[in-house]
Parts: C-alpha cells; sequence; structure tokens
C-alpha cells in the first residue's frame, strides 16, 4: 500500500500510467494521439487538523508505542518545526521522508503534481512547487477530500458534474479528450492506496450521481475500446 497524496504514491500512478492498455488505446483512436501534459492541483490538505495520532498506522511504523503517546496531539502543520534538524536523525526513515515531503512540497494546503503524457505514454511525474514551473494542457483542481473520492473509485465524470473538481485548459480539446479525464480517474483507483488523511462521506446526492454515471462511463469505456481495435485492424 502506498501513502496518498505522496511522491512514492505519485511514482507508482506514472507507472500505471505508461503501462496501460486503455490509455494506449485511447491515444490510437485519436489519430495522431494525445501530446500534452496535466497539473493535478490537490488542495485543501488537512494538516492543521490532522494530527500524528490520526495517521494511519504505516506512516508511523517504527515508532515505539511511548514515543507516540507523547507526539501524538502533534499536528502535521507543527511536525516539521516540532521535529527540526537535531530530532530527525532518531525517528525512522520513512517518517522522516514524510516529514521532508510535508515541508517541501505543501504550500499553503495545496500540492500541485505534474503528469507528462504524449500519446499512450506517461513521460514523467513530479511534485512542483507551484503550477508555473510546467507549461501544461490542462489542470485538474479538487481539495483533497474530492481526490480521495476519485482514487477510491468515484467517477471522475461525477465529480465535474457537481462542480468538486475543475478542468482548465482549452475547452475544444477537453471535450475531444473527455475520456481520457475518466480514465485518470479511474486508473488513479488501480494504485494500491493508504490515505495519509481521513475523509468526508459523500452526501446523498453526490452517491445519486456517482452511481448513475459509472453505468454509463463503463459503457462509454468499453465501445471506445472497441472502436480503437476495430481502427487498429483497418
Amino acid at each position: 500500500m502506498t501513502l496518498y497524496p505522496t511522491e512514492q504514491w505519485l511514482d507508482e500512478y506514472g507507472r500505471l500510467l505508461d503501462e496501460s492498455d486503455a490509455l494506449d488505446e485511447l491515444a490510437g483512436s485519436w489519430g495522431r494521439g494525445f501530446n500534452g501534459d496535466i497539473m493535478l492541483v490537490i488542495s485543501e490538505l488537512p494538516l492543521e487538523e490532522t494530527t500524528l495520532a490520526e495517521l494511519p498506522e504505516q506512516a508511523l511504523a517504527g515508532i515505539p508505542e511511548d514515543v507516540r503517546e507523547g507526539i501524538g496531539d502533534v499536528t502535521l502543520a507543527d511536525a516539521p518545526e516540532t521535529f527540526g534538524e537535531a530530532l530527525r536523525p532518531s525517528l525512522p526513515a520513512q517518517v522522516r521522508e514524510l516529514l521532508y515531503q510535508l515541508e517541501e512540497n505543501v504550500t499553503d494546503g495545496t500540492l500541485y503534481a505534474y503528469i507528462g503524457l504524449e500519446g499512450g505514454d506517461c513521460t514523467g511525474v513530479e511534485v512542483v512547487g507551484s503550477p508555473e514551473e510546467h507549461d501544461v494542457g490542462f489542470e485538474v483542481s479538487a481539495p483533497y477530500s474530492t481526490w480521495r473520492q476519485i482514487v477510491d473509485g468515484r467517477p471522475v465524470a461525477s465529480a465535474l458534474l457537481t462542480g468538486d473538481l475543475d478542468v482548465t485548459g482549452n475547452q475544444v480539446r477537453q471535450v475531444r479528450y473527455s475520456a481520457m479525464f475518466q480514465l485518470l480517474g479511474h486508473i488513479a483507483a488501480d494504485v494500491e492506496t493508504t490515505h495519509l488523511f481521513e475523509g468526508d462521506r459523500s452526501s446523498p446526492a453526490t452517491a445519486l450521481v456517482d452511481e448513475a454515471v459509472r453505468q454509463p462511463a463503463f459503457i462509454q469505456r468499453t465501445a471506445e475500446r472497441q472502436v480503437s481495435r476495430t481502427l487498429n485492424l483497418l
């Protein structure tokens, strides 16, 4: 299981994107394929509200129980300062790495993740300090709570319909590549994930939209794959 959202999770996501036959098939159905990059914007990370005691066991593995009791009420926002350079060498490696990523990768509660895409290949993934570090075709933004739901299997189309997820970029291309955005969410749900933070339950209205979208989205993906296979035989 990989902790989300961390650099390790992003690396695994990039690997699955690169190995995805479905993404290759979609790119093939577009003729010249999709050439462009995407910036994922994960906002409202609950660093101020989450204490070390609330982190999953995987994140704190190796810390003795008595030590955990003493640091349990430290929030993630305060943790990098609480565990300064003098104390960090005594922490397990995975805890030191987590503190480093929280300190270096999160800006005002927001994490920016660059996804390089060319045709059906993932050319690279990277956590960056700001969206201006890369010129991308699309910026996909949502609060952490929405991203968590998508990683857990919520259809991207549902998050777009409810306004929980926002895509900015060329609107014509956005419509053309709508199936690609759905697939990016589908592949994210394939990563074996342990979430760093608690998530909110979907409202009854959101759950209804999710369910209404799931079946048509599945049918659309199946139809697109069949068309791609047929074109490749011609």
